[in-house]
């Protein structure tokens, strides 16, 4: 080879070298580099919410501060009203009158103890509505954050290998590719530079290490690769919850942590303490209270997981399913009603590695076939359960999703179930209304999976006996104990006058005795007068000119129909009880990527259970339902963890009608609710649930109640 190509292609080799080990250094030092920058956004970030939110505070809450001591009336009237005010003019306090030293001191303390406690009201959560260049600063280096740890950490050891097999080399073959310098390097030394060219290219053009090179280079490249700040923001809305998750991680914000676990026996609050999750296998990050909760489910092996609406039961059972899969364990099963089985394949795919299986359907024979064989989760349903031959798999972990459906032993599903729960080695049943009408029906969940404590349980003399009794298998956290960083849920109750003619159609169906028609008709008729579908259209419409996404929720089929045509193309849906499950996903799916303001239109008792829907931040129940966890699971589905706006809910309640009536009588079930289930002894946290639906005696005696009720209403009101 002539010369001049050989100095070519050394130049070229050396180059390659260059690049190489700037990309292994941006490899290797990529996450601990974006972790301090984001720790340092953070703390300037914090420090200027915390300087704009003291300029809000009005001086008056000094006073209180400081123990109603404080005379600032001066100081007002020169026109300093706000704490921070106070603050900037803090070096020129004693030149207003009648503020001497002792006054300034009490202040200056007052400042500090008011800054501490409004600093730790303090949230640090990116607002999609101000889009503040730090908060897109703050995304930009969470976003690099992410792309690092899905894409580099699983490189770590090839670029720390690449990097040790280049490094040695590069000096010498530098030296060898410069002429000039070459001179000075002697016979000895010139044979040394070529002998490390030599080596560098052997070690550059290796089959492995070339294949490492060409990962490790995309790896670095992506870090830089951002997307415009209008798609950052599109992604954070979309995915908040793994964004949020990851800056409470970083920022050491992480509420909810592991312990104390209250009333467990202590080996088992060491066990839990002691186990170390092994998440290899799991694709996203974890929260302090979900580790806990999947090693909850490890240690005691059979429990109910009542985790609040929102908080996550679903990560947190594949990361104890990644566990023990990680530990050798092969065949996992879920089992859900049809409406969630592809919530979950989609759920399974999002967050871990495991390979999902649908065990329900038409393709049920071949997939389970591939289960037996190969392992995985398989998502079946409590209808398809029966006919599901497991073959002599031995299944670690099986979960039941809206457990509550399995709370009346003399079922086909429960029996069905039963007989699952009795075969796997370890057990979760997932709900998170797992009481609202009977004790005995959360005595029943538990003495699926550990009749011992349902034993205790019952015999329980008091509601604090009863949740120490049930530790050992329940465990419980509320939003608010986990989750700092959620935004508010404001509620609206909507008082509807009805019209003439849609109370002339109600007083009918009172006193015809038709419980259901009295409810639709509060409705009225859509082709003549509706008054509660204009307050529909009405908050829809101030909602979407906003910006921002709906649920709208009704019983009945008819109701959402007449919804879907007045809200025309900005309307998604709606869905039904009739909705294919697949087809439902597609809907929900299509909903939560659409760019612009829309609505989703569903029936209560399907779209509100187990379904995604953060991108919302307004709901709109129609009329009151039965069961406080019917409209509770159905605000869950926005106001959950990801979600970045207050959410507002709007309940649409006719006056004098069975609205009002119902209302009222359901209040009391969630009383006996607050009592017994939502703290849980096995964890310092308290939750908001219920569970299962009536008994159908003690709803048919309702109505009657119900019913007359308002015949009494109506004659007192003359109207007879």
């Amino acid at each position: 080879m002539p010369a001049a190509a050989r100095s070519q292609q050394a130049r070229a080799l050396v180059a390659d070298a260059e690049q190489t080990l700037r990309a292994t250094r941006t490899v290797l030092d990529a996450e601990q580099d974006l972790v301090t920058e984001i720790r340092d956004l953070a703390d300037a970030h914090r420090r200027r919410l915390l300087d704009e939110r003291l300029h809000q505070v009005d001086v008056a809450r000094l006073r209180e501060a400081a123990g109603g001591r404080l005379r600032l009336g001066s100081l007002q009237a020169a026109g300093l009203t706000t704490v921070g005010q106070l603050m900037d003019q803090r070096q020129q306090l004693h030149r207003y009158p009648g503020v001497g030293p002792t006054t300034v001191a009490q202040i200056e303390s007052a400042i500090a103890a008011l800054a501490e406690s409004v600093e730790a009201e303090t949230v640090l959560r990116p607002d999609p509505d101000r889009r503040s260049p730090e908060d897109t600063h703050l995304l930009r280096s969470l976003h690099r954050l992410l792309t690092a740890r899905r894409r580099v950490r699983p490189l770590l050891g090839r670029a720390r290998e690449l990097r040790d097999a280049v490094t040695p080399h590069v000096d010498g073959a530098r030296l060898a590719n410069s002429r000039w310098r070459s001179l000075f390097r002697g016979r000895q030394g010139r044979l040394a530079d070529r002998a490390a060219l030599a080596d560098l290219e052997t070690a550059l053009r290796s089959p492995r290490l070339e294949a490492a090179r060409t990962k490790v280079l995309a790896a670095a490249t992506a870090l830089v690769q951002e997307p415009t700040a209008q798609q950052l923001w599109r992604k954070y809305q979309t995915d908040a919850a793994t964004y949020l998750t990851l800056l409470a991680e970083v920022t050491g914000g992480q509420p909810g942590g592991p312990g104390p676990a209250g009333h467990l026996p202590a080996d088992a609050a060491d066990s839990i303490d002691r186990l170390r999750l092994d998440t290899s296998l799991l694709k996203s990050a974890l929260r302090g209270y979900q580790s806990f909760g999947a090693r909850f489910m490890l240690v005691q092996r059979r429990v109910i997981l009542g985790d609040e609406m929102g908080l996550g039961k679903t990560v947190e059972t594949l990361a104890a399913m990644c566990h023990l899969a990680a530990g050798g364990a092969r065949h996992f099963l879920v089992v859900c009603p049809p409406s969630l089985a592809g919530n979950w394949m989609h759920e399974i795919r999002r967050h871990c590695k495991l390979t999902p299986r649908l065990l329900y359907g038409t393709d049920t024979a071949k997939n389970l076939a591939a289960w037996r064989a190969q392992g995985g989760v398989g998502v079946t349903t409590y209808t398809a359960l029966d006919r599901l031959d497991l073959g002599d798999a031995d299944v670690a972990m099986a979960a039941f999703d809206e457990a509550h459906y399995i709370k009346n032993p003399t079922t086909k599903r429960t029996r069905h179930s039963r007989g699952l729960i009795e075969r796997a080695e370890r057990v979760t049943l997932l709900t998170g209304t797992p009481l609202e009408n009977r004790v005995a029906e959360f005595a029943v969940l538990t003495e699926h999976i550990n009749p011992a404590v349902a034993r205790d349980a019952a015999a329980a003399p008091s509601a604090e006996a009863f949740r120490q009794a049930i530790a050992p298998a329940y465990l419980r956290r509320n939003q608010s104990d986990v989750l700092a960083e959620l935004p508010g849920r404001i509620e609206t109750v909507q008082p509807v006058s009805l019209a003439p003619d849609e109370l002339a159609a109600y007083r009918k169906a009172v006193w015809e005795g038709h419980f259901m028609t009295m409810r639709r008709a509060t409705f009225g008729d859509p082709a003549r007068t509706s008054t509660k579908l204009d307050h529909v259209r009405q908050i829809a419409d101030e909602a979407l000119a906003e910006g921002h996404k709906v649920l709208v929720f009704s019983y009945f089929r008819d109701v959402l129909t007449a919804i879907t045509g007045a809200l025309g193309a900005r309307a998604h849906g709606p869905l039904t009880g009739t909705t294919p499950a697949l087809q439902r996903q597609q809907v929900v799916d299509a909903f939560n990527a659409s760019r612009r303001p829309a609505v989703l239109v569903s029936q209560i008792e399907v779209g509100g259970v187990g379904l995604n829907l953060q991108t919302a931040s307004v709901v709109i129940l129609v009329e009151p339902q039965w069961k406080p966890s019917t409209e509770e699971q159905a605000i869950a589905r926005c106001h959950r963890m990801g979600q970045v706006r207050p959410v507002q809910v709007f309940r649409l309640v006719a006056e004098d009608t069975v609205d009002t009536a119902m209302r009222e009588l359901v209040a009391g079930k969630a009383a006996l609710f607050d009592e017994y289930a939502r703290p849980s002894a096995a964890k310092d946290a308290n939750a908001q649930a219920v569970d299962g639906a009536d008994n159908d005696s003690k709803r048919g005696a309702a109505e009657r109640q119900i019913i007359e009720r308002e015949r009494a209403r109506l004659r007192e009101a003359g109207d007879d």
